[in-house]
């Protein structure tokens, strides 16, 4: 008989459809419906319990939707909000967060680096300060050859949890045949503080569902970070319309089998409440 687990999405976003209250950022557009009542009742269909809800670019800084979210779901929500880290203000807007229930930040590489060095500077190692004193986390987004820009302000908090969204962004195993931009992912190892999402990365894949052409690029990082440092996610809505999200965790539940059982549990749900302690709240779920 398998063991009962809790399960968490640790990567998802949400939307609202009432853009007169809730406006989108210049230039953002809505392409797909993505209600925190349509992922309730994803998530209820699926034997979700609870997830981590990742501030989208639909709103940049705005974050009044999402401290909807958790105000009306704290024990199925935690958040992670996004802060211009090159602001004054940036530790004020933390706080601010941080008072809102969020726990942890989004790093956008692909937007924010321009210069392989900046990340070298000191100019943000204040706000990391405070996130290490919050215990809070930073989640990375971005392609993988912009990770090793990030490594001088890492090594210098080793305190400060970062978790890579997506695989840390190597590209598609076509595009990388020769694994280059996989292994500034997998060089991440080295950091004990470092966790990954693995998402289903369908569009990455040429075969149908269950996606076998992406299993050794899993195992991959079974390896290299053992199975303590991974965790699941499905990227809502987006999953939608390529895996779909029932299959996004049939995919991990039944077909990764260099998963132990118990090392199953924890990329299932484990390792977030580990990330995001408030997840463990209400340990009996919703199911």
């Amino acid at each position: 008989m398998g063991i009962s687990i809790m399960i968490v999405d640790s990567h998802l976003h949400v939307w609202s459809g009432d853009t007169e209250t809730f406006p989108l950022a210049e230039g953002r557009s809505i392409s797909e419906p993505a209600t925190a009542d349509l992922l309730i009742k994803t998530m209820d269909a699926t034997g979700v319990d609870k997830a981590v809800i990742v501030q989208p670019a639909h709103y940049m800084y705005d974050h009044r939707y999402v401290t909807e979210c958790l105000r009306a779901q704290p024990d199925r929500f935690a958040a992670v909000g996004l802060v211009d880290q090159k602001k004054p203000d940036a530790i004020d807007r933390l706080d601010e967060l941080l008072d809102a229930g969020f726990n942890g930040l989004r790093i956008h590489l692909a937007s924010r680096v321009q210069d392989p060095g900046e990340w070298a500077t000191a100019d943000q190692d204040a706000l990391w300060r405070r996130m290490g004193d919050a215990e809070s986390s930073f989640c990375v987004f971005g392609p993988s050859k912009y990770l090793p820009a990030l490594e001088p302000i890492i090594s210098r908090h080793p305190d400060v949890r970062i978790v890579l969204d997506h695989l840390g962004g190597p590209p598609a195993p076509a595009d990388d045949p020769e694994g280059a931009g996989l292994n500034m992912a997998l060089a991440m190892r080295k950091y004990p503080q470092i966790y990954v999402k693995l998402t289903p990365q369908g569009h990455k894949s040429v075969e149908e569902f269950p996606h076998k052409d992406l299993f050794d690029l899993y195992r991959r990082y079974y390896d290299a970070f053992g199975p303590q440092r991974l965790m699941w996610g499905t990227n809502f809505p987006g999953v939608l319309s390529t895996t779909g999200y029932g299959p996004a965790l049939e995919m991990f539940q039944d077909y990764l089998d260099f998963f132990t059982e118990s090392e199953r549990a924890r990329l299932l749900g484990g390792t977030a409440r580990e990330v995001w302690p408030e997840l463990a709240i209400n340990e009996g779920g919703p199911n």
